[in-house]
């Protein structure tokens, strides 16, 4: 049997948010063949994923032209798309018809406001029989050796940190007591300005936090990690959750990814809904809930969402109501 997974919506987050049902289609179907067909940037996600036989590419504004070329090399006896733009979802169901196969061309499906989207996929891949019941959250596989890699680079990283902290004097605003405790790491950026929290917020947070405080990219107060691939990133978050850490980010791929591997997460909403797109495990933080202009369910027509015109403050409101303090209570809370 041969089974294509198109995911072409553009993140590293979209695809993870997919993985529990690339696997449960496995776990379904054993002996399949599974191909995914994504963007490139989000290929490293499934290396030595077992489930994933093979993986084909997509250029951007190319998409169509891409699962085309799939259908007709592969002639799949299953199509699953999460996909519909640029009449994708119609082409897949075409696709079916004229061969006489099965094909799911629509994992939305009008949904509501409070069902997360991974959650949602394995629903409706259930109810169509192709898989089972159980919902999972999703899971990036790691190589034992990559994970020993992970713990290496956390411990070069974290005993850098505690070496510069040890010999910073005190002095108001210094602690020595914020040199113990299990790491922290921070992701500052997005895919989006109207995802990204204000950046003294999280200077103000890594001024609080107690033990080594690591960042992907630029923080004032914590320690910017060396650039790695994303493997390499989702080894150094595994071994965070390894040691009873935390990575805090805003809603994006490389918090989805630190999830996916084991690591304990803070995520911060703000224009997206935690309801929908909250992460399955971690603690999901909601930025003003009662703003009248989010919309759960149809996201891109935010008045915000594609230049972070915030019609209520100069900044997006929804980021501003998650003030340091209570991010960094959900931090401990997890300690």
């Amino acid at each position: 049997m041969r089974i294509l997974l198109i995911d072409l919506l553009g993140g590293l987050g979209d695809l993870i948010m997919v993985l529990p049902s690339v696997h449960a289609l496995a776990d379904a179907h054993p002996g399949a063949e599974l191909t995914v067909l994504t963007h490139a940037p989000s290929v490293p996600l499934l290396a030595r994923d077992p489930a994933v036989a093979a993986v084909r590419t997509a250029e951007k504004h190319d998409e169509r032209a891409a699962v085309e070329q799939a259908l007709a090399d592969l002639a799949p006896d299953l199509t699953v798309t999460t996909t519909r733009f640029e009449g994708i979802g119609d082409l897949v169901e075409a696709d079916a018809a004229a061969r006489g196969t099965r094909a799911v061309a629509n994992l939305w499906r009008s949904p509501p406001p409070d069902e997360l989207v991974g959650e949602r996929y394995q629903r409706i891949l259930a109810g169509e029989g192709l898989i089972a019941g159980e919902v999972r959250p999703p899971r990036v596989v790691l190589g034992d050796d990559e994970r020993a890699a992970g713990r290496t680079a956390l411990v070069q990283a974290a005993g850098h940190l505690l070496a510069i902290r040890h010999s910073t004097p005190i002095g108001p605003g210094n602690h020595p007591a914020r040199d113990h405790g299990t790491p922290t790491v921070l992701v500052p950026d997005a895919g989006m300005a109207v995802k990204r929290w204000p950046a003294r917020r999280w200077a103000e947070l890594a001024a609080t936090l107690a033990g080594p405080v690591l960042s992907v990219g630029p923080v004032d107060g914590a320690i910017e990690l060396p650039p790695t691939d994303l493997r390499g990133l989702g080894a150094l978050f595994a071994a965070v959750g390894e040691a009873g850490g935390t990575v805090v980010g805003p809603d994006t791929g490389p918090v989805r990814l630190a999830a996916a591997v084991g690591a304990r997460t803070v995520a911060l909403f703000g224009p997206t809904a935690a309801s929908r797109y909250g992460l399955e495990e971690g603690t999901n933080l909601q930025g003003l809930p009662e703003c009248p202009h989010r919309m759960p369910t149809a996201i891109t027509e935010q008045v915000c969402w594609w230049d972070a015109g915030c019609p209520l403050a100069p900044e997006p409101a929804c980021l501003l109501d998650l003030p340091a303090d209570r991010v960094r209570q959900a931090v401990l809370a997890g300690g």
